[in-house]
């Protein structure tokens, strides 16, 4: 990973560490690199486009396709991707520059114009069968007093709402990956996806089960005469099961 880790992806590096060795090139590179810093795209394209065409190098191309990807010129960043995979690379280096090439084939496919679909009239839908009337209560404790019960649906609920923050912060670090100026900021922001995503996924399904759980307990744990009862009913667009007793 020499050259993706010497650039740590060139932009937003000091402009010492840039690859060219020629002046003219190093020069319009170093402008290049500040132009992307101050969020210049256009203006880091073109001397970046200038500087590689002084004095070649897999580095200052693949800063110009980060650009290029930056100002959302897929069908630019490709080509210069393309002529990434081209050279003379280690296959680690080659999976990584895949992988972005891959990502602007995808917008590009997304901004084909879609075919119309055909629209079919909805189909009249029947009458739900009426769900059964709750047998009528019997005096006892409440079913908000179980210690129990209660317990398990408060950190259930709390495991629910954790493992969605985890979830929502997984999502937002694989969307901004796509745009990180830097390989090393790449990785991180990977990293930081995959790892929020599997921790709020086991987070978010404990709490479902500690949910659950609690609303077993309550409907097996009331007190009165009565035990609980469960009804279902279904129509053709889906169901429901209704459970009632003593709580």
């Amino acid at each position: 990973m020499k050259w993706l880790v010497a650039t740590a992806l060139v932009i937003g590096a000091a402009s010492a560490s840039a690859a060219p060795k020629g002046a003219d090139a190093k020069a319009a590179f170093d402008k290049g690199v500040a132009a992307y810093t101050k969020g210049d795209y256009a203006g880091a394209s073109e001397q970046l486009g200038a500087s590689y065409g002084l004095e070649p190098d897999v580095e200052t191309l693949f800063a110009w396709a980060q650009t290029e990807r930056k100002l959302e010129h897929c069908d630019k960043a490709s080509a210069l991707y393309a002529k990434l995979l081209d050279a003379d690379l280690p296959a680690a280096n080659k999976a990584v520059v895949r992988e972005k090439f891959d990502e602007c084939q995808k917008v590009l496919a997304a901004q084909a114009p879609a075919p119309v679909p055909v629209v079919e009239p909805p189909a009249p839908t029947p009458e739900p069968t009426p769900m059964p009337a709750p047998p009528p209560s019997d005096e006892g404790r409440a079913w908000w007093k179980d210690p129990i019960g209660g317990g398990l649906v408060i950190v259930g609920l709390a495991g629910v709402g954790i493992g969605t923050v985890f979830l929502v912060q997984g999502r937002a670090a694989d969307k901004d990956k796509a745009s990180a100026p830097t390989y090393g900021e790449f990785q991180r922001l990977e990293d930081r996806a995959e790892s929020r995503g599997k921790l709020g996924t086991g987070v978010l399904i404990g709490g479902g089960v500690l949910v659950t759980a609690g609303i077993v307990w309550y409907a097996t744990h009331g007190s009165g005469k009565r035990g609980t009862q469960v009804s279902a009913w279904g129509t053709p667009d889906g169901g429901g099961v209704l459970a009632f007793g003593r709580f």
